[in-house]
């Protein structure tokens, strides 16, 4: 017996609030990482409704409809069915019930525990929440069923129980258990009360304020399962639909059976149809045959039912009114279709991701227009491309509904599907005179839509390298079960006029367009490749093309030699797994289950080379084609993607990480990174030029199709096995510094997949303006480039070319620089300029030039100037060079020397005053030679330093600091004259024998590294000639 459970009464005075917690809440699960290291979640599109019922809330002259997806609402205008709100932020669980009063909605799902959950969003955002349950209670009374909003009740029907909240408040007002719960409604007029059907086919009447089984109507139809329960226009009188397809008509009040309809129809036809759905016209002028009449209101029933149809009864009449044939795809939950309050528009939902709208134009109108519809893909989608990577914000998607649809990336409402009318109705004509429609069908009408859509092509390409803009057609695909290919036309949004067969009777397993747009590319089954001209539709070669009979007769005479032996030769001998032409129409690559990947002359379909992979795991299963860097990417079965480059026809790389079979892979578009998806849920993405693993995420499902956006690579789309959506994903790389170095093949980011709503995604604008991550940068480092990247490499400094050429050359630049005349005063200096010089006032201006006197004895002063001054005499300071010069290391001498101006470097080798700062600049630059540093550099200091201090090493210290040219290395091993020295040991020691000590361990370095770089040079060039000559 149903039992009831106690009241459950407020207990303070203060009125609850509607944002209420639930208090059996489960703890929240540990926060995901939000991004990977180059991929950010951004959010879903494609998504319309689900197989929830959608509700209408009014508003003015015009409703709002809402629908539920898994964790997110959606609002539509029905003037146009453009999307208004999203709610947010996502519910815990699944929205399985949603039901519109006044200006909220209530949003039904179930937690992590099985407890019943509501919350209420107004206008896209959350703004209470009705109680939870108590502890221990999480699942007990079942799933939900149904849930209504009357008078100062909310009342949700689960499967084994009533919950009954109070509206104002949000409170649990009392739980009533009912087993075998399938439907509930409030009747009109009865207040307090609603209507529970159960299992067993009988229909019970309920007090929700006491709690109380008022009256319970015995089944009305032995041995009928109630599928849903509605109020009709009459008070009282209810509508109970049934499994066996059923429509019984019952006075509640009186217990009064009125008629049953259906019931014939069932008889006859042998079979049943589910309802899943009753509404009434509340317009008098639907179905009336006549001027419209007030009170002929309610005169015909809509009834969805769980094969896509919807039936038209006629109240008065009993019978069949009308019927809308495939309004949607089968499916369990069936159609749920509701008229519009007081008009003549029927609304129509469903599980296949759509939304309808049908209007009834007259009044004996019995089969509606379609109005206005609102849809996504209906199945799994198999394949993403972009119409016109770079240029076209609409994202081509092709699903195993045997759809073709493009998304926009910028506006949800100028999405659209590809119409195939043109298809079916040339199908249909064609079965009734002849049997070519077998290419495409064996059946005209719905099957000349073609089967689930396998491979997909667009003239742009996946690199964006393409022809766009044509007006031809410009888009192929392949469909499963299908002998031909189809053709479509983007600017016309519609199917093609051509069906492009395959010669050898196979399947079609890959497509491909040329980039001029010209050219269609077929692969089959049976391993043949077919090209056709996409302007004209006529088939234009096979790969391998057959032998002509004078080819034939050279074969058979063994005359045929070079490219003419492999004519007609090299099919693959298993299926065609994917195609491609080069951007210049010079070779069609293709790849098959034999393990090969073939190499075919464009003009003449002669195959001129191929990679033989057959007998080992390398079997190739698909392939992308990057035309701007000739770079080919072939997925195999081992795992690994290797990469080929088509001009010299060698394999450059191989990528390994995936781990199981790789469903889709893709370029970025500047061919930098390869991203892939495996039948592990992981996405990753390679670096092509290193060949490392950058970066790993995982996701909740697996993607089964992938593709990059635009130029820049903004976002990547992916489709995953069992949503009817796609993700997007933001790339991080375009608004901060990301390290792309090699990672751990283990080290896999879990992350959530993009929502509806954006919530907890990532914005380009986002990611831009986003803070710096520290701890992102503290774990990926910073590289620092190596000073040397060996000891036995000479390495040139990091100092740009005219800095050290400019030193070399100062003296003529000075030289070229000097002006030819001194300046002159003008004639008439400006107005706000004192011309003359006051002595009386120590701040007048003059531009007359200095004598040449007062400059030859600023010169001659600072040559007498001390060394630790020269060049410093405002501060009187020694200069840093100079520092080091006398007190420093060697390696930081030479350090301090290259950050001198050239100028400055000039003037510090010229003021070496002794011969110990000369030693000491020789030495320095003699231990840089030797350790392989600062190449370039080094050889233009001493350059330098010997036209400079040249005398000094053959005249002797009488001339050490004077200035001097050439022959400087003449007189290094010759005995200065001059006065002796003693050294340490009591030695006599020539003046400057030090000096030119130094230069001698200066030369044999040198010489030791000028025979090194010969002939290491002299290899080089003699195995480039090798290589030049062709032998």
């Amino acid at each position: 017996m149903p039992s009831v459970h106690p009241k459950r009464q407020r207990t303070d005075a203060a009125a609850p609030s509607k944002a209420l917690t639930k208090p059996n809440a489960t703890p929240a699960a540990a926060a995901r990482p939000s991004h990977s290291r180059l991929l950010a979640p951004f959010r879903s599109i494609g998504h319309t409704t689900s197989a929830t019922p959608f509700t209408l809330l009014p508003q003015g002259k015009t409703f709002q409809l809402t629908t539920a997806l898994t964790h997110t609402l959606q609002s539509y205008d029905t003037r146009k069915l453009h999307l208004q709100f999203v709610s947010s932020p996502p519910t815990p669980g699944v929205i399985t019930r949603v039901v519109a009063h006044r200006d909220v909605v209530y949003a039904a799902f179930s937690y992590a525990d099985g407890s019943p959950g509501v919350w209420v969003f107004r206008r896209g955002k959350k703004v209470g929440e009705l109680e939870g349950l108590g502890e221990g209670e999480g699942g007990r009374y079942g799933a939900w069923v149904e849930l209504i909003v009357f008078g100062e009740w909310v009342v949700g029907a689960l499967d084994r129980g009533l919950v009954v909240w109070r509206r104002d408040g949000g409170e649990c007002y009392t739980v009533i258990e009912v087993e075998g719960t399938v439907a509930l409604v409030h009747p009109s007029a009865f207040l307090n009360k609603v209507v529970v059907g159960r299992r067993n086919g009988d229909v019970e009447v309920w007090n929700v304020k006491t709690g109380k089984n008022i009256y319970t109507i015995l089944a009305p139809i032995p041995d009928g399962a109630i599928t849903t329960i509605v109020q009709t226009p009459v008070i009282a009188l209810l509508a109970i639909g049934y499994a066996t397809g059923e429509i019984h008509l019952h006075n509640i009040h009186t217990d009064t059976p009125l008629f049953t309809l259906n019931r014939a129809v069932l008889a006859a036809s042998g079979h049943t149809k589910r309802v899943t759905s009753l509404s009434f016209s509340t317009d008098p002028f639907v179905g009336s045959g006549v001027a419209r009449n007030p009170a002929d209101s309610g005169r015909i029933l809509a009834v969805g039912h769980d094969d896509g149809f919807v039936s038209l009864w006629n109240l008065e009449k009993r019978k069949l009114f009308g019927e809308l044939r495939h309004a949607h795809e089968a499916a369990p939950t069936g159609v749920h279709a509701q008229w519009l309050p007081g008009q003549n528009i029927l609304v129509t939902s469903a599980a296949d991701n759509s939304v309808k709208q049908w209007i009834f134009d007259t009044p004996h109108t019995a089969r509606p227009r379609l109005l206005l519809a609102r849809a996504g893909h209906a199945a799994a989608i198999s394949a993403l491309s972009f119409a016109a990577a770079g240029t076209s914000q609409f994202l081509l998607s092709a699903s195993r509904d045997r759809s073709l649809r493009g998304a926009s990336l910028r506006n949800d409402a100028a999405s659209f599907e590809f119409s195939q009318g043109a298809a079916v109705k040339k199908a249909k004509a064609a079965a009734k005179t002849s049997s070519t429609a077998k290419d495409i069908g064996d059946a005209p009408g719905e099957a000349a839509k073609g089967g689930a859509i396998t491979c997909l092509a667009t003239c742009a390409g996946d690199d964006g390298a393409g022809s766009t803009g044509r007006e031809w057609e410009g888009i192929i695909t392949g469909h499963q079960g299908e002998r031909a290919a189809r053709t479509w036309s983007f600017q016309n949004s519609s199917v093609g006029r051509w069906t492009l067969p395959t010669t050898d009777g196979g399947e079609v397993k890959a497509v491909a367009i040329s980039a001029c747009g010209t050219f269609g590319i077929v692969g089959s089954a049976s391993g043949g490749i077919d090209l056709f001209n996409l302007q004209s539709g006529l088939h234009r070669r096979r790969f391998p093309d057959p032998l002509t009979p004078a080819q034939a007769k050279l074969v058979k005479n063994g005359e045929a030699t070079g490219k003419l032996a492999m004519i007609g030769r090299g099919k693959h001998t298993g299926a065609v797994t994917g195609v491609a032409a080069d951007a210049l129409n010079r070779v069609v690559i293709s790849c098959g289950l034999d393990g090969r990947v073939k190499f075919w002359e464009f003009l003449t379909g002669i195959l001129v080379f191929e990679f033989n992979w057959s007998g080992t795991a390398k079997t190739p299963n698909k392939l992308r084609l990057h035309r701007p860097s000739e770079l080919l990417a072939v997925s195999c079965d081992d795992g690994a993607i290797r990469v080929i480059d088509i001009g010299t026809r060698k394999l450059v790389r191989e990528l390994w990480g995936a781990e199981g079979h790789i469903s889709d892979f893709a370029f970025s578009h500047d061919a930098r990174w390869i991203v892939a998806a495996s039948m592990d849920a992981c996405v990753r993405i390679w670096d092509v030029p290193t060949g490392h693993l950058v970066d790993a995420l995982r996701t909740p499902r697996i993607v089964s199709a992938l593709a990059w956006t635009g130029p820049g690579d903004e976002f990547l789309a992916t489709a995953h096995v069992g949503s009817v959506g796609i993700s997007l994903w933001t790339n991080r790389t375009l608004f901060r510094h990301v390290v792309a170095r090699n990672m751990d093949a283990g080290a896999v980011v879990d992350l959530a997949l993009p929502t509806v709503s954006g919530e907890g995604g990532t914005a380009l604008i986002d990611a831009a303006m986003a803070a710096e991550d520290d701890a992102e940068e503290d774990a990926t480092g910073v590289y620092h480039t190596a000073a040397q990247l060996s000891d036995s490499l000479q390495t040139l400094s990091l100092l740009p070319m005219t800095r050290w050429q400019t030193l070399l050359n100062l003296d003529l630049i000075r030289a070229r620089n000097k002006p030819v005349e001194a300046p002159k005063a003008p004639e008439k200096a400006p107005f706000f300029l004192p011309t003359l010089t006051n002595p009386a006032d120590p701040t007048a201006f003059s531009i007359v030039a200095p004598a040449a006197d007062a400059t030859a004895a600023d010169a001659t002063a600072v040559a007498v100037r001390p060394r630790f001054s020269r060049g410093t005499a405002d501060i009187g300071a020694e200069s840093a060079f100079s520092r080091e010069l006398h007190a420093g290391p060697q390696n930081r001498l030479v350090d301090t020397l290259k950050t001198l101006s050239p100028s400055a470097a000039d003037r510090e080798i010229r003021a070496l005053a002794d011969e110990d700062e000369m030693v000491a600049l020789v030495a320095a630059l003699t231990q840089r030679l030797r350790e392989r540093k600062d190449f370039e550099v080094v050889q233009t200091w001493m350059a330098v330093f010997l036209r400079v201090h040249g005398s000094a090493v053959i005249d002797g210290p009488e001339d050490l600091g004077g200035a001097s040219s050439g022959g400087a290395w003449e007189g290094i091993d010759e005995s200065g004259d001059g006065d002796e020295e003693m050294d340490g040991q009591g030695k006599k020691q020539q003046p400057g024998e030090r000096l030119r000590e130094a230069l001698r361990q200066w030369r044999e370095v040198q010489s030791g590294e000028m025979e090194r770089l010969g002939a290491r040079v002299g290899f080089c060039l003699g195995v480039a000639e090798f290589l030049r000559s062709g032998r």
